[in-house]
């Protein structure tokens, strides 16, 4: 399906995911040599994200003089913001909010209750904090636009106008995500879903859920520092609560 010029678009430029934009100002980034024939670009038509030099509506955008400017530098873009999907950055962003979450949710039990914790299993806990955080991330994205994790990790959530969404929105994803990505924290389940919501972010470049729901993630640089810290959170709090016990 050929995408229409009054959509909005998405590109690759300066090592981020960037937009949204109309086909208007994209077409003059273009004319005017800021971008290149091979830049990536989508927009809600696009089964994922393709070289501009793919598509008819860019057809005369394509000559030879238009690819001086970025062409040389396309293999550091494409290593720095993977348009396949960067499934292990959104993992890292999700389980870190939820270990944040639980932590908080577990804080908070325990003063109130602690029997409750003593006498409940982790992985009841854990499918506890899963099920509650769909409500609290819905809460979140809608207020902030972003949650912590993703912050982090240089990720932000849009729709695919580029507008920030709306509570309903962020809740259906949440249900989707925890849902069909995390099987809802079920044992084997959950892997199996991981394993399929890998191959379809690096195949497509975006998430059955995304598409269904009509949001985008884009993404950013982001330093080895922050990875590094975002992965180990959950680690360490686990570590933490097994020398507490």
């Amino acid at each position: 399906m050929e995408p229409a010029e009054g959509n909005v678009w998405f590109y690759i430029r300066d090592h981020k995911q960037q937009g949204p934009v109309g086909f208007f100002e994209l077409k003059k980034m273009f004319e005017q040599k800021i971008l290149s024939s091979e830049t990536f670009i989508w927009t809600k038509d696009l089964p994922g994200w393709q070289m501009a030099n793919t598509l008819d509506l860019f057809s005369n955008y394509t000559e030879e003089s238009l690819l001086l400017n970025y062409a040389s530098e396309w293999k550091e873009v494409k290593k720095d913001t993977y348009p396949n999907g960067r499934p292990i950055v959104r993992y890292l962003a999700r389980f870190f909010d939820l270990s944040l979450f639980s932590l908080v949710l577990i804080t908070f039990i325990s003063i109130f209750s602690p029997k409750f914790i003593v006498n409940s299993s982790g992985l009841f806990v854990f499918m506890l904090s899963l099920i509650l955080w769909i409500l609290v991330e819905a809460v979140i994205l809608s207020i902030f636009g972003n949650t912590l994790g993703k912050s982090l990790l240089n990720a932000k959530l849009r729709t695919i106008n580029g507008d920030p969404i709306d509570f309903l929105t962020a809740l259906k994803r949440s249900i989707f995500v925890n849902a069909a990505g995390m099987g809802f924290g079920v044992p084997i389940l959950n892997f199996i879903c991981f394993y399929f919501s890998y191959f379809d972010l690096n195949k497509n470049g975006k998430s059955t859920w995304d598409e269904q729901i009509g949001t985008i993630v884009l993404y950013g640089r982001v330093s080895l520092a922050r990875i590094l810290f975002v992965a180990l959170f959950p680690f360490a709090l686990l570590i933490a609560g097994l020398v507490i016990e």
